[in-house]
């Protein structure tokens, strides 16, 4: 059985891609809504309260998306310390211990139960050499498919970071064990 970790420092690496696709959201979401707003202003005529209540909820939305994108980083972070992926003889397994790490707050304990109830498979999955239907190599990144995946939900699907020590060893240790 080996154990496959991701590299201290390699762990702000892992977690700047996922808090780029956050932060994307972020900026579009805030663009969106500030063209939104200046171009009814534009208009003739706007009173002051109007643009009052244009521009508090906007504001609001910026500060709550900001703190959410931060308490993102740190469960990211979280995630990254403690992901294991496990290759003994018969299959691969993805393990994120989280849930007694002291570090989580409330909105992190918060994001992890309502992605298990979204996700079975986010914290914990395990899939048999035999039941494997594909390895994909995406953005650099192992994309382990079961027989029964479902793409929509990430159901059966292991994703093997790049940034796990040893990466080349455990993709040629896959590799093997499907032959």
């Amino acid at each position: 059985m080996k154990t496959y970790k991701i590299d201290n420092s390699k762990i702000s690496e892992f977690t700047k891609r996922g808090n780029n696709r956050v932060f994307k959201i972020v900026a579009i979401t805030t663009v969106t809504m500030s063209v939104l707003m200046f171009s009814i202003i534009r208009q003739k005529e706007v009173s002051a309260e109007l643009i009052y209540t244009m521009f508090l909820p906007l504001l609001f939305t910026t500060i709550i998306i900001g703190l959410n994108y931060l308490n993102n980083k740190k469960l990211t972070s979280l995630v990254a310390e403690n992901l294991k992926i496990i290759i003994d003889e018969n299959s691969i397994t993805k393990v994120i211990d989280v849930e007694n790490d002291p570090r989580l707050n409330f909105l992190h304990r918060l994001a992890m139960k309502k992605a298990k109830n979204i996700t079975k498979d986010l914290y914990y999955s395990k899939i048999d050499f035999d039941n494997i239907k594909s390895i994909e190599k995406k953005n650099g990144d192992l994309w382990v498919k079961a027989i029964n995946s479902n793409a929509f939900n990430g159901e059966n699907i292991i994703l093997v970071p790049r940034e796990l020590t040893n990466f080349e060893d455990l993709e040629k240790d896959i590799n093997s064990k499907l032959k």
